[in-house]
């Protein structure tokens, strides 16, 4: 379970609780993140305006990088190359379509171990 650890308020109050969880039969730690974020929110302190845009953003890029992920899965498995490649350019993810990318393109990002 990836949780920030300065969202905590009490973190012995958080593993007895996490204990308990798992006592009940459930281990898979999705589901228990789910529970705990459901059902013991008082065990987090409130995020700033800051943490909240943070947060936003940051749910934004991973349901992004899942609808990508599933679409990359679906086009290797039709058409035998990702339908789209992500690469990281001054520190930023851009995706870009593969079937909008030139042969030079694709034959760089294969050299450079972007695409397999």
């Amino acid at each position: 379970m990836n949780f920030n650890n300065e969202l905590i308020k009490d973190k012995n109050e958080f593993a007895r609780v996490v204990r308990k969880i798992q006592a009940s039969g459930i281990t898979d730690d999705e589901e228990i993140s789910e529970i705990i974020v459901r059902d013991y929110r008082h065990l987090f302190r409130e995020l700033n305006e800051l943490e909240k845009e943070k947060a936003a953003h940051q749910a934004e890029t991973s349901l992004i990088e899942k609808v990508v992920a599933e679409s990359n899965r679906e086009s290797i498995e039709e058409k035998g190359h990702p339908a789209f490649v992500c690469q990281r350019i001054d520190g930023v993810k851009q995706f870009r379509l593969y079937d909008a990318l030139t042969q030079a393109e694709i034959a760089e990002l294969k050299t450079n171990g972007i695409i397999l």
